[in-house]
């Protein structure tokens, strides 16, 4: 797979290394095609590789004594996931499904520590990433507690579509989280993601395309959110 500067997005880990850190990490993971609902890593595994999305998309989840999903990070093309075990040799945490047909690279524990000491670079790149997630999980925490069910997936749908943002007002989000797993991002029912996607529609926000989600306008989505605050 070639690497350019619209493979993946800026601000994802593979799409923020340097051209030569992706050459020799390519040179070391090995791919692996996973279909929907195929779990990449279980919680409570004692396997330490690290995983790198090329295409697709996936979500960190945990399950309750109930046996319900909850989805705690959704990650796409460009991200990366199971350093910490990498890093801690600790057991598997979390577990990770693909989201949808998912084309992952994997390297092993081993490759992966030796490939950080010796690629300054690509280890405070990691450090950023991970920063943002744990900084992503906060704000989820405090919006479990002060935040409206509806306001939870506005901030989530607006996530989702600036992550596919191009410089229109206008996105296209190809094979979006249906809205069972939308529910279980923001932990509440799939009969109340549907009825806020519904007056979402009505409000002229987004339309449905077939698999898709297109965003009509992001400043407007902005503004509903700023005004529910």
């Amino acid at each position: 797979m070639l690497r350019n500067e619209h493979t993946f997005p800026k601000n994802s880990f593979l799409g923020s290394i340097s051209q030569d850190s992706w050459d020799d990490l390519s040179k070391i993971w090995t791919t692996k095609q996973y279909q929907p609902n195929q779990f990449l890593i279980v919680a409570g595994d004692d396997k330490a590789d690290v995983y790198f999305i090329l295409r697709g998309s996936a979500r960190v989840t945990i399950y309750t004594s109930s046996g319900r999903e909850v989805t705690l990070v959704s990650i796409f093309a460009g991200d990366s996931f199971g350093e910490f075990s990498a890093i801690d040799n600790e057991l598997r945490s979390t577990s990770v499904v693909a989201s949808d047909d998912c084309y992952a690279a994997v390297m092993t524990a081993k490759h992966f520590q030796e490939f950080l000491k010796t690629h300054p670079d690509i280890s405070f790149e990691l450090l950023k990433v991970m920063v943002a997630h744990l900084r992503q999980l906060n704000r989820r925490v405090i919006g479990f507690n002060t935040k409206s069910a509806n306001l939870r997936l506005q901030e989530l749908l607006l996530n989702l579509a600036e992550k596919h943002y191009r410089g229109d007002d206008h996105v296209l989000v190809e094979r979006p989280p249906t809205q069972t797993e939308l529910a279980a991002y923001i932990f509440t029912s799939r009969e109340g993601v549907a009825r806020e996607m519904g007056r979402l529609r009505k409000a002229g926000v987004l339309t449905r395309e077939k698999r898709s989600i297109r965003f009509l306008s992001l400043k407007l989505l902005r503004k509903i959110i700023a005004d529910n605050q």
